[in-house]
């Protein structure tokens, strides 16, 4: 095995995530709001439109027998709609950590809790537990304004009379 392979790469990545987390919370919310939008959008989005069926293929060599059979027997029959969902899921993660609020804490309760069943999934996923830590780490801040502003506000303008 190689020094640079699916493992050191994801704890690679967690190590760098949980300091950011730690040190500098806004750009590590950033970051992990932007990881999950791009998982959504530029990893599953071409699976959608290349290979579906992917995920149950990867969900056969799963750990526990239950994990085996929902990916080979539910997922397998349903793969689009699947795909669709996850999508939406993780784009719909990633906005909410990148929100405002309350909102942030439940973006980041969905991604630990997605990171702890994706665990079992096979080989690749079983260091996905090693991210769970920054987002407890960015569960400890309040984060009152959105990660981006778009523009800022327009301001009414006032009409004076002479």
């Amino acid at each position: 095995m190689s020094l640079i392979n699916p493992f050191t790469v994801v704890i690679a990545f967690a190590i760098i995530l949980a300091s950011l987390a730690y040190f500098r919370p806004k750009i590590g919310r950033k970051v992990v709001g932007i990881f999950f939008l791009i998982m959504a959008l530029g990893v599953n989005v071409p699976i959608l439109l290349t290979d579906p069926a992917l995920f149950a293929a990867t969900g056969a060599k799963a750990f526990l027998p239950i994990y085996r059979w929902f990916f080979t027997k539910i997922l397998g029959s349903i793969p689009v709609p699947f795909v669709i969902a996850l999508i939406l899921f993780e784009a719909s993660v990633g906005l909410m950590i990148l929100s405002k609020g309350r909102a942030v804490k439940l973006g980041l309760i969905a991604a630990s809790l997605f990171c702890l069943f994706l665990t079992p999934v096979g080989m690749e996923e079983i260091t996905a537990p090693l991210l769970i830590v920054s987002f407890v780490i960015l569960m400890r801040h309040e984060f009152p304004e959105p990660a981006f502003r778009l523009r800022r506000p327009i301001r009414a303008a006032t009409i004076t009379q002479s």
